[in-house]
């Protein structure tokens, strides 16, 4: 059965001299991977096309049961170029498609999150945008979609709001109050600002949020809790390869 879908480009991998297995997250099917034989071919017309960060559209060959369907043809809808003109950008838009791919199933539609990835690509490619709002608002809209939103308002323990901030432990998602927190050398304290950033971020739209003004402790903070939570909820975003890269930018 032929089908069409509009999609993003997360991987690829070379397959046999010629072709490529590519794994694209679709408005229509979620997580697709199609293999493109040929396409590493100079005279393939495709060539091009299958970068990661690229928005497509493809027409290919479904067979039932199949974990690995045919590529038939495709045309570029966004390449996100400007992603290409700032090394920073780019980090972090290989980090949000690699994020993606490991925390959804095949075939799992969520089109609110096909959404969000267009939305986010568009804006790291935009250099009027801050690249680090963008992706912060990318990552927790992804936590919240996926069901694991954070929970910033108050104590894990005893329930009370946060004042003075608050402590994450290691292996945890919960956050304690500075009252109920058993000091570990492995948690990590987060003040009141980062935690009012991360509620603002969950809970307003692109358009309404106001640009923060974090201090680099904080910025480096809100990463910190970013991940450590991401790591505790998606265990296989601890091998992520851009994540190497990112740290860097905000180490």
């Amino acid at each position: 059965m032929i089908e069409k879908a509009e999609a993003v480009v997360l991987k690829t991998l070379n397959h046999g001299d010629t072709s490529k297995i590519i794994t694209l997250y679709s408005r229509e099917v979620g997580r697709l991977k199609l293999i493109a034989k040929g396409v590493r071919s100079p005279k393939s017309k495709s060539m091009g096309l299958f970068q990661p960060t690229r928005h497509l559209q493809v027409i290919y060959y479904s067979k039932a049961n199949s974990e690995l369907q045919l590529f038939k043809s495709g045309e570029l809808v966004n390449g996100f170029f400007g992603l290409e003109e700032d090394f920073d950008r780019l980090t972090l838009a290989q980090v949000v498609v690699e994020l993606l791919d490991r925390s959804v199933e095949d075939e799992e539609t969520h089109p609110r999150l096909f959404q969000l990835l267009i939305d986010t690509l568009a804006r790291l490619s935009d250099n009027a945008v801050s690249s680090a709002e963008a992706y912060w608002f990318f990552h927790t809209h992804l936590l919240r979609e996926l069901g694991y939103r954070p929970n910033v308002g108050h104590c894990s323990i005893c329930r009370d709001s946060f004042s003075n901030g608050g402590y994450l432990g290691t292996g945890s998602s919960h956050l304690e109050c500075i009252k109920c927190h058993q000091p570990g050398h492995e948690s990590i304290f987060v003040n009141e600002t980062v935690l009012n950033v991360v509620q603002d971020l969950l809970d307003a739209q692109w358009g309404e949020l106001e640009k923060s003004s974090l201090t680099a402790r904080d910025r480096r903070t809100l990463w910190d809790f970013l991940w450590r939570f991401t790591f505790h909820h998606i265990e296989s975003s601890r091998g992520m390869k851009s994540l190497k890269v990112l740290r860097q930018l905000y180490d």
